[in-house]
């Protein structure tokens, strides 16, 4: 690596907190969330003195992103008994460290005890990419080949568990470390390098992997690892085509008690190296260290398309190689379950697609994507290592076992028990038409709010951009805005195909879209009066909810569309022909839809409204005040003393509620009705 030297802040805090930055911003030395720095401090003991500190990264961080705040402070006299247990759970670890902390904040991580037994004031561990090569190769070569890099500099660590598992294994190795050592390579599990202060430990991280780097490129040069190049890359339409059929397919195909979002990287260097015919055994060797195991899974899948096969054809082969992999998964597990131990979920969160991409499958968007960053660590790491000698990962015993490790696996299930019993729309894809104000911003928050990714689709791009940085400021990576046109088939492919390539399929679609009426009789109503209504509130809803009916019976797991419609649609108004006529007829096609999507699972309702405070409806409300020579006020209070309940103007927000909860499981039985939210209209009664 050829990164310049950094400076560093004297407050040794600041100074650990600028290292996991330079660290955590290189994808080749550190994964998202992954690797772990620390230093040793003196602090405040409570009493009036100080004691000897560790300050290290803390559970549920990521070093990129760390701050301060982020590191948990132990006292490490309280952590020294470490050195002499022999044994001790992980249960057991995690309240003895949590009795060491000498302030409130993130809880210690796993590799605390590493970081305590050493005695070196600063230590980074990295999962970096040229460790991972050199240390996934047989034990034997590994242990020589550090040995002859870097003369005893560099101690090997056969593997060990990560936890107190590895700290035992290095605190028994200790009188054994040169005192001149920098460091240590932790078998099948990165690089950790010592330092007398923040700078040291960052110099020397930076050479040791260029050692190893220039060591590795010797070792490929003239080499071919892969063999004979199979499939050719190609080209970026026909792939994003094909993606749009598979994506969704593959979505459906993980099945599991929850969804998943998908993030599709079909970079031209990648798709080159899986289209090679060593590629599909290789990939069937491991990760690249345990930790990868938690955020890329057990293996990658291996699907193989015939894009010449119809859509229908190819999603039938997704679905079948897919499940044939879950047998594969489902016997590894039989092989090493306990009896009535339950196989996981998330079995599967890589699928190689040669010719087409890598696609990561997680609960959301952010983790999607860091397990594509980390298998393509792990992708790497396996074609240096196979230049070596051949890579070699941990036995299948032990992947099981780090698979479910419970301290790991109960942190995991806990987060997603506690999402999936709080939002009604837990890991789902929607997309708003109409979003960017309104009824359609209010549903597309509320959305957000209750666990879905979004696609806030609107007229103007500058507004759906707007309403989805609003949005999104709460929901980092969950919330995207784009320009449609419903009058354009052309935008509404757009949309689609970017929702599917952004996330990996769709579960709801809300459509809110809007044109303002013409208020005229029908013996003035002109067919262009017509045609802007229609072309908006039916045509335009129908070619909408076709194309979003077509993506969810790809999934093959159901779908929910909601459709703001209007009391308009059932109450005949003086001067409405135009508006009217295109809301009833879209409800008729609504219920068209309804009958045609129910063996799909896809549900089909609509929410006829009135009353509600948009910028359309008062624009509504001061043409029809204008007509009949009364002010805005004065027709707002006509309106309030028509309904049951003497609502004045109605919050977007009710509504936003209604459409979530129809999009939801609750409404799980439902389609093809209409709910009203009027304040109680009885012309509008369903009759």
């Amino acid at each position: 690596m050829t990164t310049p030297p950094a400076s560093f802040p004297t407050d040794p805090l600041d100074g650990i907190v600028r290292l996991s930055h330079l660290l955590g911003a290189e994808t080749r030395l550190v994964q998202p969330g992954g690797g772990n720095t620390s230093i040793k401090v003196m602090l405040p003991d409570g009493a009036g003195g100080e004691v000897p500190a560790l300050l290290v990264k803390g559970s549920g961080t990521d070093l990129k992103t760390i701050g301060r705040e982020g590191f948990t402070r132990l006292s490490l006299p309280r952590l020294a008994p470490l050195a002499t247990r022999d044994q001790m759970s992980d249960a057991d670890m995690m309240r003895f460290m949590a009795g060491a902390m000498l302030a409130d904040g993130p809880a210690p991580s796993v590799e605390t005890p590493l970081h305590s037994l050493l005695p070196h004031k600063v230590i980074a561990h990295t999962h970096d990419v040229a460790t991972m090569s050199l240390t996934n190769v047989p034990d034997g070569t590994a242990e020589r080949l550090v040995h002859e890099l870097f003369e005893g500099k560099i101690v090997y660590v056969p593997y060990a568990r990560p936890g107190f598992p590895l700290a035992r294994l290095v605190a028994g190795m200790a009188g054994s470390i040169p005192a001149d050592a920098m460091g240590m390579t932790l078998a099948h599990h990165g690089l950790v390098i010592f330092g007398n202060d923040v700078a040291e430990a960052h110099r020397r991280m930076l050479a040791c992997v260029a050692k190893i780097e220039e060591y590795l490129a010797a070792c490929k040069r003239g080499k071919n690892v892969l063999g004979a190049a199979k499939i050719a890359v190609r080209p970026a339409a026909e792939r994003k085509a094909l993606a749009e059929v598979v994506l969704p397919a593959v979505r459906g195909a993980l099945g599991g008690t929850d969804r998943t979002i998908l993030h599709f990287d079909d970079d031209e260097q990648l798709l080159t190296t899986l289209g090679h015919e060593r590629v599909p055994q290789l990939v069937k060797q491991g990760m690249g260290t345990p930790e990868h195991l938690l955020r890329a899974g057990r293996l990658p899948l291996w699907v193989e398309l015939d894009p010449g096969l119809p859509a229908e054809k190819i999603v039938g082969r997704v679905r079948e190689q897919v499940a044939a992999q879950r047998a594969e998964y489902d016997a590894y597990h039989r092989r090493y379950a306990a009896a009535g131990e339950a196989p996981l979920d998330d079995w599967a969160k890589v699928i190689l697609v040669p010719g087409l991409g890598v696609i990561t499958a997680f609960g959301d968007k952010k983790s999607a994507l860091t397990a594509n960053l980390c298998y393509r660590a792990t992708l790497e790491a396996i074609l240096n290592a196979e230049a070596v000698e051949r890579f070699s990962f941990i036995p299948e015993p032990d992947v099981f076992e780090f698979e479910h490790w419970p301290l790991e696996r109960r942190k995991v299930e806990e987060t997603i028990a506690k999402e999936r019993a709080s939002k009604l729309l837990f890991r789902h894809v929607a997309v708003v038409i109409g979003g960017g104000s309104g009824i359609g911003k209010a549903t597309a928050r509320r959305f957000a709010e209750e666990g879905a990714h979004v696609v806030v689709a609107d007229l103007s791009d500058e507004v759906a951009q707007a309403a989805a940085t609003e949005i999104g400021v709460k929901f980092p990576g969950r919330v995207l805005g784009m320009a449609v046109d419903v009058r354009d088939d052309a935008s509404l492919d757009a949309l689609y195909s970017r929702t599917v390539l952004s996330f990996g399929g769709l579960d709801s679609l809300f459509y809110t879209a809007g044109a303002p009426p013409r208020f005229a009789p029908v013996t003035e109503i002109t067919r262009a009066d017509l045609q802007r209504q229609l072309d908006v509130h039916y045509i335009g809803a129908v070619q909408a909810v076709g194309r979003a009916a077509r993506i969810m019976q790809r999934q093959g797991i159901g779908g929910s569309i909601v459709a703001s419609v209007s009391k308009a649609a059932v109450v005949p108004g003086k001067d409405a022909v135009a508006y009217g006529g295109s809301k009833a007829a879209i409800a008729q096609a609504l219920r068209v839809a309804a009958v045609e999507l129910g063996p799909d699972q896809i549900r089909v309702n609509w929410i006829n409204a009135d009353q509600i405070e948009t910028p359309l409806f008062m624009k509504f409300v001061q043409e029809r005040a204008a007509g009949r020579g009364l002010t805005v006020e004065q027709q707002l209070d006509v309106y309030r003393k028509r309904n049951l309940m003497g609502a004045a103007l109605i919050s977007p927000d009710v509504v936003a509620d209604m459409a979530v909860m129809m999009a939801s499981s609750k409404f799980r039985y439902t389609t093809g009705n209409a709910l009203m939210v009027d304040g109680g209209l009885p012309e509008a009664f369903p009759r």
